[in-house]
């Protein structure tokens, strides 16, 4: 399943093409939409919440519409994309089409059109948002991390590794980012929200945030592949790392660039034949979940994180 990163470098890719611009056709291949024509109503904006992307249209002026604004809210599950400019398939289940573009939905778990208030009651049981633009300001920042803590506080019950991934409690995380930092943090994938100190949990969050921040625009192109590693020892910083500013990314980037191959860009995730990134231990992969419907496999260092 797409992590929330990927659905901010989707928007951000998707906006110059989209936004400003009336919809020359649309084709909802869904039953429920199948009789929607959207034709001349213009894009305003497009943007991500958590694994959802939500692309909001105005109608034309002097219509006289019950709802003269609607969004097309779609979540792309295990296997969906938005693509640009790509054909048809049976996968296919929109097409919108502007000037010069088509922008097709693919394989989409969910695909609705309803007026703002409802797309926002549907997002409504979203926690905070983990890449949420308010992170960019201190005190914004500071009032999403203690609504994830007190997200966290009435959870008490749940592994750490289920937690981060529950959307209802901080949205945008996806089992890449709740492997790697986990490990970086040193904290078994097993230890209850109880057992963790509100510092430990506070360094989890800013964590899971900085390091997905290095992944989205304008830090990351949006078609640059994803990595982990450009993390930095720091004894002050919380769990002993740092993000690696931008100076030693580039350089580390330029470094990765010269070597023949294809260089690592995770700690543990995906290196279950190639063991533990930091210490060469052989890697555990364990299903963990709040119930039968919700179990992922977690990898994890037996030896790193024993916290």
């Amino acid at each position: 399943m797409p992590e929330g990163d990927s659905l901010v470098r989707l928007a951000h890719r998707l906006r110059p093409v989209m936004e400003g611009r009336p919809l020359i056709r649309t084709e909802f291949r869904v039953p429920k939409l199948a009789t929607l024509d959207l034709q001349d109503w213009i894009v305003n904006e497009v943007t991500s919440t958590g694994k959802y992307l939500s692309m909001s249209v105005n109608a034309p002026a002097n219509t006289g519409l019950a709802h003269p604004k609607l969004v097309v809210l779609s979540h792309l599950g295990m296997d969906g994309s938005w693509e640009v400019d790509t054909r048809p398939s049976h996968r296919t289940r929109c097409i919108l089409t502007v000037e010069n573009h088509q922008v097709l939905g693919f394989s989409l778990a969910t695909l609705d059109v309803v007026p703002p208030n409802i797309a926002h009651e549907r997002l409504a049981f979203l926690g905070p948002d983990i890449l949420d633009p308010g992170w960019h300001d201190p005190d914004t920042a500071d009032a999403l991390r203690s609504q994830i803590l007190n997200n966290f506080h009435q959870a008490t019950n749940q592994p750490i590794a289920t937690a981060l991934l529950d959307q209802r409690l901080v949205a945008g995380i996806g089992n890449i980012y709740r492997c790697e930092v986990l490990l970086l943090a040193g904290i078994s994938p097993y230890r209850l929200l109880s057992e963790l100190t509100a510092e430990q949990l506070a360094g989890l969050i800013t964590l899971s945030h900085e390091l997905m921040a290095l992944n989205v625009p304008p830090v990351a192109e949006a078609q640059t592949r994803r990595s982990t590693v450009d993390v930095r020892p720091d004894a002050r910083a919380p769990f002993g790392v740092r993000i690696a500013d931008a100076t030693e990314r580039a350089r580390a980037h330029a470094d990765r660039r010269r070597r023949r191959g294809n260089p690592p860009v995770y700690w543990v995730y995906g290196r279950q034949r190639a063991g533990c990134l930091r210490c060469g231990h052989r890697i555990r992969t364990d299903a963990l979940g709040t119930g039968p419907t919700t179990e992922r496999n977690v990898a994890w260092c037996p030896n790193c994180q024993r916290g």
